[in-house]
């Protein structure tokens, strides 16, 4: 099955760090319910130890503290394909009627009904409201009565914020298609041409070259589009005089990077340029500060000055970790500061090697047009024993396209 694989010594030592915090917090099971709902993030701790993902397929792991998981998937249509196509988990199973009933069945024939239960999904800092269904939950307490559910607060989250040197050669085949997704706009992009012809090369360079969906794909295009481009292409032809904006997160073998780029169609406006100096501006003065042991609040402030010097306006400016998901550790946004208190009290406040995130810088004017219109730029960032490293290499120029 030519899937992308990652060793058996990195599940093997996924494991052991896993079962290591398992451990410390008196565990006996843990329960991770990969739910494919937004963009397959929150797939992501179940992921990490048992690679079944992609598609919005669901992964239901529970993992006992010393026997093999099992790995629950929605139908028995779809147990075959996956126990061929991944090496972690041997032990595959369809669902056993309700999910509540699936795993308070399987954690019984462990003989663990008495046992203390890791819930990861309940909520945490980086995500307050979890992702798991109410209703399971209920499910599980009715069936397991005499067991102790424990929530796990962002336990794995954390265990993932370093990244192995196997992970970092995935996450560069994922930032190696977010270059080829930026060429595809800035080679269709012209006059008469379609938005969704140009979204569609884009994505399609994704998925040619090896990359999977679901994933997240802002892009828009106007004279002068908003701040943030949030919404989807449409069967408007391109025009000249238009701005395009892209976020963009090319994900390969589930892990996915983060990048955004400003295309003109012709000449832009000197009020675009000049925003988009900022961003450039803003970006080196905080990548120059960026590396081991080096302060994340003093270096995202020296982010936050040089936008201020220049007169200009957050939309968003700051960063948040990247690899089977997104917004997650180191996570120290400006524009939602109060939020991310939380993640730096939860890791610490210095940069360590391994961690690798998103750094957007996308700004406005607020003395034009109301800062009703912007400029974006982002990439991706990994921390080494030495500095820090740029994951794509498409060029971080203003992206003029002739017309």
């Amino acid at each position: 099955m030519e899937l992308p694989r990652l060793s058996l010594q990195e599940r093997d030592r996924r494991w052991a760090v896993v079962r290591r915090s398992m451990r410390e917090k008196g565990l006996d099971c843990l329960v991770l319910f990969g739910w494919p709902s937004a963009y397959d993030f929150y797939t992501a701790n179940a992921r990490y130890v048992c690679p079944v993902g992609g598609n919005s397929c669901t992964n239901l792991v529970v993992f006992p503290l010393d026997r093999d998981p099992t790995c629950f998937v929605n139908s028995s249509t779809f147990v075959g394909y996956w126990k061929v196509a991944q090496d972690w988990v041997a032990d595959v199973r369809p669902r056993a009627g309700t999910w509540g009933d699936t795993v308070a069945g399987q954690i019984s024939k462990l003989g663990l009904e008495k046992g203390n239960i890791g819930m990861d999904g309940l909520g945490g800092p980086l995500i307050p409201d979890g992702w798991v269904p109410h209703n399971l939950v209920l499910r599980m307490e009715e069936v397991l009565s005499q067991a102790k559910l424990v929530n796990v607060d962002d336990m794995m989250e954390k265990l993932r914020t370093i990244k192995s040197a196997e992970e970092m050669e995935v996450l560069g085949k994922a930032a190696a298609l977010g270059d080829l997704m930026l060429a595809a706009c800035r080679d269709a992009a012209r006059p008469g041409v379609k938005e969704c012809e140009v979204y569609a090369d884009m994505r399609h360079a994704m998925l040619a070259n090896g990359g999977e969906e679901p994933t997240l794909f802002f892009w828009a295009s106007d004279p002068y589009p908003f701040p943030h481009p949030f919404y989807l292409p449409t069967e408007r032809r391109l025009e000249k005089g238009d701005i395009i904006t892209c976020e963009i997160h090319p994900k390969y073998g589930g892990y996915c990077t983060h990048v955004e780029r400003t295309y003109s169609l012709g000449q832009p406006d000197d009020k675009f340029v000049n925003i988009y100096d900022g961003c450039i501006a803003a970006y080196r003065s905080g990548l120059e500060l960026f590396g081991p042991g080096r302060k994340i609040p003093e270096a995202l402030e020296a982010v936050r000055r040089t936008i201020a010097e220049r007169g200009l306006g957050i939309c968003e400016a700051g960063i948040h970790g990247h690899g089977l998901g997104s917004l997650e550790y180191p996570r120290y946004r400006h524009h939602a500061i109060r939020a991310d208190q939380a993640a730096i009290k939860a890791i610490g406040d210095e940069f360590r090697p391994g961690m690798v995130f998103a750094f957007n810088i996308d700004l406005v004017d607020p003395n034009w047009r109301n800062g009703e219109t912007g400029c974006v730029f982002a990439e991706t960032i990994a921390i080494t024993a030495s500095g820090a490293r740029r994951m794509h290499s498409y060029p971080t120029e203003f992206q003029t396209l002739p017309v």
